[in-house]
């Protein structure tokens, strides 16, 4: 009887062991940085990248210093929304997107002014590249998640089975 007991107290040790170890916690927060902070880095990495010169790292600042400012805003209206459990409707995602877009061409145009043709090519190419990974890494993003929702292999839950 006392082996018995051992042996489940052991049983169930472990397996408390693997439940816990199987939950991660997303420790990872990102920083916080101003607006002026994260001209100030964006611009950095562009003159590295890209070999601007002085003339040239002033004017992507004060772009860069722009979009900040504006993602900022958006941040702070989408947060408020949150809190008070706002759902947008389709024109204003819409509206949203638009905007997004509106801002994507923007940038273009006054990045396409500002550097001379071939640090534009090169720009460009980064952008491709950057945008090709994040969509690899949202498809890798809903991947876990559809995985941790979905423990059992896609079989219903013993409550889940239609009994009748």
């Amino acid at each position: 009887m006392k082996k018995l007991v051992g042996i489940l107290v052991i049983v169930f040790l472990v397996s408390t062991t693997i439940n816990a170890q199987g939950k991660k916690i997303n420790t990872k927060k990102r920083a916080n940085f101003n607006a002026e902070q994260t001209a100030t880095l964006q611009t950095k990495r562009m003159t590295l990248h890209f070999d601007l010169d002085k003339n040239q790292e002033k004017e992507i600042y004060n772009l860069k210093l722009k979009q900040a400012e504006k993602r900022v805003a958006n941040t702070e209206k989408f947060k408020q929304n949150k809190e008070k459990g706002v759902q947008l409707t389709s024109d204003q995602r819409f509206e949203i997107q638009n905007n997004r877009l509106d801002n994507q061409i923007e940038t273009k145009t006054a990045i396409k002014s500002i550097l001379n043709k071939e640090q534009f090519e090169k720009w460009e190419n980064h952008q491709k590249v950057k945008m090709r990974d994040g969509k690899k890494r949202m498809a890798k993003a809903k991947r876990n998640k559809q995985e941790k929702g979905n423990k059992q292999g896609g079989k219903p839950r013993n409550s889940q089975i239609n009994r009748g």
